[in-house]
């Protein structure tokens, strides 16, 4: 079979498995067509698969890759609307030209769903199709905020890196969480030649990451610090940073507050917390400090507000930056 679905939330390996799908199938670059199947009125899945059927003269394999980019028909987030018999029809057709390529593909062509940092949608006939055709089905899940440090640990071994504790300490700070900027940094130190690295070296070489300016922002938040507030909002902005990227960032960073008060306002101390959140005894200490003022009721209402503000955006009712801003500066004090 050479029919794949990739998805999850990682976008960084789902690059990493279309790459390897590719070298696997034996795809040359040239060789490899991208669809764009985001949009339900735009999509023609007979234009896909005429040009999964169509054979190839210009490669020495003769293999050919399809690639539908964003495909709406499997998205979790993006289910299509019935919107009387016209749209049934065209699905049902839609599922039928699908179910009668993959029940005989053309073994020269591999054919790959990328959902590019979307869940699919098991529930939907489409991903029920893949399925009963033996689709093969990649999950690229996001690591978890707590495994990261030791991600991070494994790759700078892997490399032969050997960094201070307060090197080490800065390049956790400036690659964050994002896979993407981690790679990007392991790179940087594998271009400069060396392999032992203290905290300026690595200033010098990793760049601030939005997700350092998010931290400082969300810790400044948290403690109620309006100056740290206004001060990392505008460095953010004056990088470019879009609202509406910034205001899950803040939420994931609230909601994980939330979870280390709950546990605090029931009596657990930092070491019980972290044992049951599987997170690090430091890092919950530097919540416990920063959130000493506010108590789980509190943060779960911050979040509650800032999904108002992130839903009145979306609805076009209220304008990103001011709406952002105006909700910083309410609950960012210490009285917010």
């Amino acid at each position: 079979m050479s029919e794949y679905a990739v998805y999850g939330k990682n976008e960084y390996r789902e690059t990493v498995q279309i790459q390897r799908i590719l070298q696997e199938e034996r795809v040359e670059k040239t060789q490899v067509v991208e669809i764009d199947a985001s949009n339900a009125s735009q999509f023609r899945m007979e234009d896909a698969l005429t040009q999964c059927n169509m054979m190839t003269l210009f490669s020495d394999e003769g293999r050919r890759a399809v690639i539908l980019k964003n495909p709406y028909f499997l998205k979790s987030s993006d289910k299509a609307k019935a919107d009387g018999k016209t749209k049934d029809t065209k699905r049902e057709r839609m599922l039928s030209l699908l179910g009668e390529y993959l029940a005989h593909p053309n073994p020269d062509t591999a054919l790959i769903f990328d959902l590019q940092g979307n869940d699919i949608d098991t529930r939907r006939k489409e991903t029920k199709l893949l399925e009963k055709y033996h689709v093969k089905m990649i999950a690229c899940n996001l690591i978890k905020p707590w495994e990261f440090p030791d991600h991070i640990a494994e790759l700078l071994k892997q490399g032969g890196f050997v960094l201070t504790a307060k090197a080490r300490a800065e390049f956790d700070l400036r690659v964050g969480t994002d896979e993407f900027q981690l790679h990007h940094a392991i790179e940087k130190l594998s271009l400069y030649g060396e392999k032992n690295y203290d905290e300026d070296t690595i200033r010098q070489l990793i760049p601030e990451d939005a997700n350092l300016d998010m931290w400082q922002l969300g810790n400044a938040f948290m403690k109620g610090d309006m100056a740290g507030v206004v001060r990392a909002k505008e460095q953010m902005f004056a990088k470019g940073m879009d609202v509406n990227a910034m205001i899950p960032l803040l939420a994931s960073q609230l909601r994980r507050a939330y979870d280390i008060a709950a546990l605090r306002d029931l009596g657990y101390d930092a070491a019980r917390i972290a044992i049951r959140l599987h997170a690090k005894e430091s890092g919950i200490r530097m919540t416990l400090k920063n959130i000493s003022n506010r108590s789980a009721r509190t943060l779960l209402h911050l979040e509650s507000e800032l999904a108002s503000v992130e839903q009145g955006i979306k609805a076009g009712t209220l304008v990103p930056k001011d709406a952002f801003e105006t909700y910083l500066l309410k609950y960012g004090g210490r009285h917010g």
